[in-house]
């Protein structure tokens, strides 16, 4: 337990200037949420910048995950050699990116019910709705951003293991990487076979004051997606365990 506590402060002081930096940012939508209620007659309208704050948190845990990649690669030999697991020196930046994540959506979720409490007469039709759709959107951003994250941690892993043995062309190997899985995937979500698989388990959410048709959701959908995030993540683990070498 000890190890892991160290492993989480480590990662932190790595990634701690980008993440207070990040909250500065939440303060500054914030304050430009409060002027851009005073300028418009719309109440609504006021929080696209907090919309906006909250949609950019897709990138959160794969910024602080590259930022820490980046931080180590100076002492590259060091990380690798490590003698605790790859499996362990990985989620550690993932967990760290994603208590990050959360403080942040926290602070912004906070401030957006301190901004809600004055107006909230004027925008009392539509409070159940808008309460429902960040239930939704939060869960959906810190899975979207930490399937983003895992991506950045294999690309970076394979490109260690590509640039010792075919050097600069490296490059092509990770781009590779990105264009073909998208493209196989694309194909296989296109098939029957997918549609079998994921559309299991659905739930529906109804948005009467916001006049749009219902979400339909999946928890086929989540498996599916919580299959690739653990594989991609086992297999990045393996190379790093077997194959990178400095």
């Amino acid at each position: 337990m000890s190890t892991w506590v160290a492993l989480l402060k480590k990662d932190f002081k790595l990634t701690r200037t980008i993440f207070f930096v990040g909250l500065v940012i939440n303060l500054l939508f914030v304050m430009l949420t409060m002027y851009v209620g005073k300028i418009v007659d719309n109440t609504l309208l006021m929080f696209i910048p907090l919309g906006v704050a909250i949609v950019f948190h897709i990138f959160y845990v794969p910024i602080m995950v590259f930022i820490s990649l980046k931080t180590e690669a100076t002492q590259l030999h060091l990380w690798l050699h490590n003698p605790q697991p790859a499996s362990r020196l990985l989620l550690s930046k993932i967990v760290n990116g994603l208590i990050m994540v959360v403080i942040s959506l926290l602070m912004l979720y906070v401030m957006s019910g301190l901004l809600i409490e004055p107006k909230s007469s004027f925008i009392e039709p539509y409070w159940t709705d808008i309460w429902t759709t960040g239930l939704i959107i939060f869960p959906h951003l810190i899975i979207l951003s930490t399937m983003i994250g895992v991506w950045v941690l294999f690309l970076w892993t394979l490109f260690q293991f590509c640039k010792f043995r075919i050097g600069r062309w490296s490059w092509l190997v990770v781009i590779g990487a990105i264009i073909i899985p998208n493209w196989i995937t694309s194909l296989f979500e296109s098939t029957n076979l997918y549609r079998l698989g994921t559309n299991w388990g659905g739930f529906t959410y109804n948005f009467p004051s916001f006049s749009i048709a219902p979400i339909q959701l999946y928890t086929g959908e989540y498996l599916y997606n919580f299959i690739i995030i653990i594989g991609l993540f086992i297999l990045t683990a393996w190379i790093i365990d077997n194959k990178v070498e400095v």
